[in-house]
């Protein structure tokens, strides 16, 4: 029984995804496709967006209920916060901020075997009103080719003094 057990916890922790990385959002409306990285940081998850897919320019944070911070761009800033694995491929209770209407919303996220994730934004906790977006999980040659450069990460782990309860 014991060798079963074992067994199993072996499979279901090969089939345990890694968050890690950078991927291309969906668009919505007015948001734009953005290639964005997430990353492990005391045993949560956090993502910032690196560059906007067309290449447009970073825009300022106009939106943020706090001035001191409406000069700041939203590229190489943390929007995304306090993410948890729950279970080897679902990741719960995480807060995404959007710049552009300066409001947080609530994050699920359901990562699919390919790594590509489905990403659930609600307006309340409980998730009842809410929409999913796909985002494309990005392997190194693509990452390359499209020469998507990151920030310094430091900067960017400064950012997460700016997020506000």
């Amino acid at each position: 029984m014991k060798k079963i057990f074992f067994i199993a916890l072996i499979a279901i922790s090969l089939k345990s995804q890694n968050l890690e990385g950078i991927y291309q959002t969906s668009s919505f409306w007015w948001q734009k496709k953005v290639f964005v990285e997430f990353f492990k940081f005391n045993n949560k998850y956090y993502a910032y967006a690196i560059k906007n897919i067309d290449n447009s320019p970073a825009k300022k944070d106009s939106h943020n209920p706090n001035p001191e911070l409406r000069n700041r761009s939203d590229k190489g800033v943390v929007f995304l916060y306090d993410l948890i694995q729950v279970s080897p491929n679902v990741y719960e209770n995480g807060k995404t901020y959007n710049f552009y209407d300066g409001k947080t919303y609530y994050v699920k996220i359901y990562q699919k075997d390919n790594k590509d994730i489905n990403f659930f934004v609600s307006i309340d906790p409980t998730g009842f009103i809410g929409k999913t977006f796909l985002w494309k999980h990005l392997d190194n040659d693509f990452i390359k080719e499209n020469d998507i450069e990151k920030p310094n990460m430091q900067d960017v782990l400064k950012t997460l003094s700016d997020i506000n309860e």
